[in-house]
C-alpha cells in the first residue's frame, strides 16, 4: 500500500517536473535523427534548426523546459538560478541564431514577418516575466534571503542580476533596432549555462551556498559536473578552431547531456524525501 508521503500530490507532481526535464530534450533528439537519416547531414547547431522541418519541436523544446525549470522549486539559491536559466532558455528558443545570415537569403516581405515575429515573442515574453515577478513580490517569494547568506552568495546574486540587467538591455536594444537580433542568442545561451551552473554549485558546499546540505552525499558528482560544463565551453572555440563546423551543435549537446544527468541525481535525491 502507498504511503501518504507517495501519494501526496505535491511531491507527485514535482517528481514529474523531474522527470519532464529529462524526458523532453528526446523530443529534439528523435526529430533530429530522423532528419539526418532522410538527409544525410546534421545541422552546424542545434538552433539552426529554427527554421527547418524540427523547428515547432526545437521552440516547444526550450521553451518547456524554461517553463519547468521556473515551476521546479528547490533550495533558495537554486531557486533563484533556476528561474534565470529559465528565463535565458525562452529567448535561446524564440531567437534564432545567425538570424542575420537566415535574413540575407529571404526576400524583403519575409524579414520583415521574421523579424516581426521574433520581436512579438521577445515582448511577450518580457510581459510575461514582469507579471511573474510582480506575483513573486506579492507572495513574498523574492526577494531571495539566500543570496544574503554569505560573501560567496552575495557575490554571485550581484553578478547574476548584473548579467541579468544587461541582457534586458541588449534584448531591449535589439528588439527596437528590429535588425538581426545580434549578440542576444549567443548570450542567452552562455547565460543559461552560467545559470544552471550555480544551481549546482549550490549542491556542493551547504556551508557558504545553501542552509542545508543537498548534496545527498553526491558532492563528487555535482562537481564532475561542474568541471564538464566548463571544458564543454572551452572546448567550443577549439572545435571551431580545428575547422569541425558542427562544433556549436556538439557542445550544444554536450551541455544538454550534462544538465539531464543533473537532473538524474535530483530525481533520484528527491525521489522518496519527505515533504
Amino acid at each position: 500500500m502507498a504511503t501518504s508521503i507517495e501519494r501526496s500530490p505535491g511531491r507527485s507532481t514535482l517528481r514529474y517536473v523531474r522527470l519532464m526535464l529529462l524526458v523532453v530534450p528526446l523530443l529534439l533528439v528523435v526529430a533530429i535523427v530522423i532528419y539526418g537519416i532522410a538527409n544525410q547531414r546534421i545541422e552546424d547547431s542545434l538552433s539552426s534548426y529554427y527554421l527547418g522541418p524540427a523547428r515547432d519541436l526545437f521552440v516547444a523544446m526550450l521553451v518547456t523546459t524554461g517553463v519547468l525549470l521556473v515551476v521546479y522549486t528547490g533550495e533558495e539559491l537554486e531557486d533563484f538560478a533556476l528561474n534565470l536559466a529559465g528565463f535565458y532558455a525562452m529567448f535561446v528558443a524564440v531567437v534564432p541564431t545567425r538570424l542575420g545570415e537566415t535574413l540575407a537569403d529571404l526576400p524583403i516581405g519575409e524579414q520583415r514577418r521574421l523579424i516581426f515575429s521574433v520581436q512579438v515573442s521577445v515582448i511577450a515574453v518580457l510581459v510575461v516575466s514582469v507579471v511573474f515577478i510582480w506575483l513573486g513580490i506579492r507572495t513574498s517569494n523574492a526577494p531571495h534571503r539566500a543570496l544574503f547568506q554569505s560573501n560567496l552568495t552575495k557575490i554571485l546574486g550581484l553578478l547574476s542580476t548584473l548579467l541579468l540587467i544587461a541582457f534586458v538591455l541588449l534584448l531591449l536594444w535589439r528588439t527596437i533596432e528590429g535588425r538581426q537580433f545580434a549578440g542576444v542568442h549567443a548570450s542567452a545561451a552562455f547565460l543559461l549555462i552560467f545559470s544552471m551552473g550555480i544551481a549546482i554549485a549550490s549542491h556542493l558546499d551547504h556551508r557558504p551556498l545553501c542552509s542545508m546540505d543537498t548534496s545527498g552525499g553526491k558532492k563528487t558528482h555535482y562537481a564532475i559536473l561542474l568541471v564538464l560544463m566548463l571544458l564543454g565551453l572551452i572546448a567550443w572555440p577549439i572545435l571551431l578552431a580545428l575547422g569541425i563546423e558542427e562544433a556549436l551543435f556538439i557542445v550544444e549537446w554536450f551541455e544538454i547531456g550534462l544538465f539531464s544527468y543533473f537532473w538524474y541525481l535530483e530525481s533520484r535525491r528527491l525521489w522518496n524525501l519527505a515533504d
